[in-house]
């Protein structure tokens, strides 16, 4: 454990520093609805990188970053174009544009340099466990500058974001304003995409930013969410990385994607009100239930169509029921088809034995000799062939037992699925029918709200009947009263009491008018 801590602190400790700066950076971009922006810009600078490296210089060296900042500022000035001409095209399509050339140039680029493919990986997922403690300091002191700045100018920054074309500011203030965003946006890119990757700071910038915004619409808790999330989904992709030996920029990147599926089932369950998230239960069953009846059509008429494909649900199926392929199997096939089965698994297991003896002496014994390594080679080449034509064997059998019960399984699962599908489409039109007649039907005024509809000021004797909205001949009103039926999905019928009440504030100022007529 302290070994694991020790690895991943550097890695933490410029996560953390990359989450409070990008996620600031990432509510501006949500506010200015230019989402891709960020992934544009980051493309830009990875094109910046990829030039140095062609022409010799190292992406983490001084030279690297002048060509990523470059391009970023190249980037920068044609985003604060984009203001001016968003009366004409969406500004997403001009994001768009220049990401796709950006992406395209980077391809030229590395085409033309040596080791280009190992670039790309690089750029792509980043090297966030390789960072140095240089390197967390060098970064914590521009993005603490960068942060100072934007705090000093959060008047003009914030008013800039929010409006596409803010009326009480000039033309070209809005356009200096929004290239001194973009400008210093690009620095904080720049400088963060050859450690982490082109990926992981698109990650870094939205996700946080987006789940803040699911659950405020406050700058100043959607950035208390955003970095509280941020950290926790960095330590778990870092966590998961090292735990399950993957790529750490692309755990880190799921990782994200994760809080941010989790973020959205707390915010539709648990930050609503109990009937809310009784409708959104019954509506994630519903569509829950709808693709998994969509998918068993899919997958049953794909079998019956093509049994030799690759079935995943038929595989699925066979793990659950125990019907595999050895039942609609004959005799001998069926022993080949287990012996075949048997190999495979002894096989395979000798390649594992081979593989962990091997990262054993890499990192714990003493190291294992050229001779030893060719020979280990060797033997988990054999036992891969000889696996590889076993597995063989076995979809060959399979394939033919999928032919034989393409029918016999397809057709009745077919079937039920679209009888499932037919009485799941007759319970939501059902649903919406009641939905649409309880709204157009009037409501009778109940005890709950009859004083305050049907009395007026001063008038303490309610005894005369109660009058309904077709009574007094006024259309539903609105809802949000605690006396307004609740219809499924949440919705509420149209509460009387206020149309009961604007109908009687309507009837007595009509006494009145004709009074002071009759006086007249």
């Amino acid at each position: 454990m302290s070994d694991a801590l020790s690895f991943l602190l550097l890695p933490f400790a410029a996560s953390i520093a990359f989450v409070l700066i990008h996620a600031y950076l990432g509510v501006h971009v949500l506010r200015r609805k230019i989402v891709f922006a960020d992934l544009a810009l980051a493309q830009l600078s990875a094109l910046g990188a990829t030039v140095a490296f062609a022409s010799g210089y190292s992406p983490s060296s001084a030279a690297g970053f002048a060509y990523a900042l470059l391009f970023t500022a190249i980037g920068a000035s044609l985003l604060t174009l984009t203001r001016g001409l968003a009366r004409f095209v969406s500004q997403e399509a001009f994001v768009g544009i220049l990401y796709v050339v950006a992406t395209a140039a980077t391809i030229l680029v590395v085409d033309r340099a040596p080791q280009g493919a190992e670039h790309v990986k690089r750029i792509l997922l980043g090297s966030i466990l390789t960072v140095s403690p240089a390197e967390v300091a060098r970064l914590a002191l521009l993005y603490a500058a960068i942060g100072v700045f934007h705090w000093c100018a959060r008047g003009p920054l914030l008013a800039v974001s929010s409006a596409q074309t803010p009326s009480e500011r000039s033309m070209l203030t809005v356009s200096v304003w929004d290239f001194v965003f973009f400008l210093s946006f690009g620095i904080v890119v720049a400088s963060s995409v050859t450690t982490a990757g082109v990926l992981l700071v698109f990650s870094f910038l939205i996700v946080p930013a987006v789940i803040g915004s699911i659950f405020s619409d406050r700058m100043r808790a959607v950035l208390a969410v955003a970095w509280a999330v941020g950290i926790a989904a960095s330590a778990a992709g870092l966590a998961g990385s090292y735990a399950f030996d993957l790529p750490t920029g692309a755990a880190m990147v799921t990782a994200f994607a994760l809080f941010l599926v989790l973020a959205g089932i707390a915010r539709a369950l648990m930050f609503v009100s109990p009937p809310r998230r009784r409708a959104n239960l019954n509506l994630a069953a519903l569509a829950v239930l709808a693709l998994t009846l969509v998918f068993a059509l899919v997958s049953s008429l794909w079998l019956m169509l093509n049994p030799t494909a690759d079935q995943p649900l038929a595989a699925i199926f066979e793990g659950a029921s125990g019907l595999g392929p050895a039942n609609f199997l004959g005799t001998s096939e069926r022993d080949i088809f287990d012996s075949a089965t048997r190999d495979a698994g002894r096989f395979q297991g000798e390649v594992d034995r081979l593989n962990a003896r091997e990262k054993a002496a890499r990192f714990e014994g003493a190291p294992l000799s050229d001779e030893e390594i060719r020979r280990i080679a060797s033997y988990q080449q054999s036992f891969n062939e000889m696996a590889r034509g076993e597995r063989f064997v076995q979809d060959v059998l399979r394939g033919k037992a999928r032919a034989r019960e393409a029918w016999i399984v397809g057709a009745p699962v077919a079937a039920i699925s679209l009888l499932g599908l037919a009485l799941l489409g007759r319970r939501l039109w059902r649903v919406r029918f009641e939905t649409m007649n309880s709204a157009s039907k009037p409501s009778v005024i109940p005890r709950c709200c009859f004083w305050r509809a049907a009395v007026r000021p001063g008038r303490a004797n309610p005894s005369r009947s109660r009058p309904t909205l077709r009574r007094v001949g006024l259309s539903p009103g609105s809802p949000r009263h605690s006396c307004a039926p609740l219809l499924p999905f949440g919705a509420r019928a149209p509460c009387p009491r206020q149309a009961a009440a604007t109908a009687m504030r309507i009837l007595h100022r009509s006494r009145k008018a004709i009074r002071s007529r009759r006086r007249r």
